[in-house]
């Protein structure tokens, strides 16, 4: 008897473990983790200084893990020192070890199919053409909605948001609300176009200190703002204009026997009396995504101070994010499956008006995992 319960405890544990081991496969088969390191070489020719060499890096990674089957939640660890637009970190400082930071920390809750529902700070909820209003590597935070109604040749696609830019304790807040409407229509077995409208809607920038960097305003308007505290006197820059800023875009797809794609972007800020246009080309042909493919792209830019807010705006090309206008070709080679080297050269100017010469001269390669 005793031997038999004995066997039938051992019996039970051995199931309970595979019980338990079936579970935490199961567990690990909901997470995904993936990431990409990218090596730079950049140089910097800015009309009236010294040209610039360095050295820099890029890693990011990535953790999607699935709650439930309407439930996703996610973190990204970057190697960033805090700035909002860009993850480049420079050799440099005795071998010091670099910062890390989390650019994405969200969940999305799909209770419907192509209906979702995104909280924390994400990867931006909108299609964008190209980098013309926002910096690719900048990450929105705040809640946003997504929705995407597909139909025979054509989806249309809906997206809005609403995020907190700068909290403050005894002042209006910072926050920038977001709309979009789009349609993308399938006119071949590998053709299409897409066609949208954005609003990008700040609340909290006017009169307010400069976001991010408060001695630089990164292209847009200011004004000097003096105040006096025990008798001494503070001057601070604060932003002179708000910013709703209307976007239009188009991109069209092509097989002409490898990927063939134009886009355009045209965005005007409704409320700057002046200096308030851009607008934005890109073509790319092909795509390097295997050993032995490429691919070649140019875009041409042209910013005003004021038609978006320029921290969030690309700026690593031509050294700020508004006032500037530029062409930027390059060239991307895929060496092996998810390892390829790009070069590319941006020939601008910094400062419409009276404005310097810009030249960005990058080689990458990025490795994916």
């Amino acid at each position: 008897m005793k031997k038999l319960m004995i066997g039938a405890t051992m019996i039970t544990l051995l199931a309970a473990g595979q019980g338990l081991a079936q579970e935490k496969t199961s567990w690990v088969d909901n997470l995904t983790l993936k990431g990409d390191v990218r090596v730079r070489y950049q140089m910097n020719d800015e009309e009236g200084k010294d040209t610039r060499q360095r050295e820099r890096f890029r890693g990011r990674l990535t953790l999607d893990g699935k709650v439930s089957d309407e439930v996703v939640a996610g973190l990204r660890l970057v190697t960033n020192s805090g700035d909002p637009i860009s993850d480049n970190q420079t050799m440099s400082n005795a071998f010091d070890d670099k910062e890390t930071r989390f650019d994405r920390v969200f969940m999305t809750w799909t209770p419907v199919t192509d209906f979702g529902i995104t909280f924390g700070k994400m990867a931006q909820p909108w299609i964008s053409v190209s980098d013309l209003i926002f910096s690719a590597e900048m990450n929105p935070e705040g809640a946003a909605v997504n929705y995407r109604l597909k139909g025979e040749g054509a989806d249309l696609i809906l997206n809005s948001g609403a995020f907190l830019a700068e909290e403050r304790s005894t002042a209006e807040e910072t926050s920038l609300y977001s709309g979009q409407a789009a349609a993308r229509i399938k006119t071949g077995e590998k053709t299409y176009v897409l066609v949208g409208a954005s609003i990008y809607a700040y609340t909290g920038v006017e009169g307010f200190g400069l976001l991010y960097n408060p001695a630089n305003p990164f292209g847009n308007s200011t004004r000097t703002v003096t105040t006096a505290v025990d008798g001494v006197a503070t001057e601070t820059l604060v932003y002179a204009t708000e910013y709703t800023s209307l976007e239009g875009f188009v991109e069209a797809g092509f097989d002409v026997g490898m990927p063939l794609t134009f886009g355009a972007q045209y965005v005007v800020n409704t409320e700057a009396e002046e200096d308030d246009t851009g607008y934005l080309g890109v073509v790319t042909l092909g795509k390097a995504s295997d050993a032995n493919t490429w691919e070649c792209g140019y875009q041409y830019r042209y910013l005003e101070k004021d038609a978006v807010l320029g921290a969030f705006a690309e700026g690593t090309d031509f050294g700020s994010g508004t006032d500037v206008k530029g062409h930027i070709p390059y060239i991307k080679y895929g060496i092996t499956k998810n390892f390829d080297a790009k070069v590319q050269y941006a020939m601008g100017q910094k400062g419409l008006t009276d404005g310097k010469d810009v030249d960005t001269f990058k080689i990458d390669l990025t490795a994916k995992f």
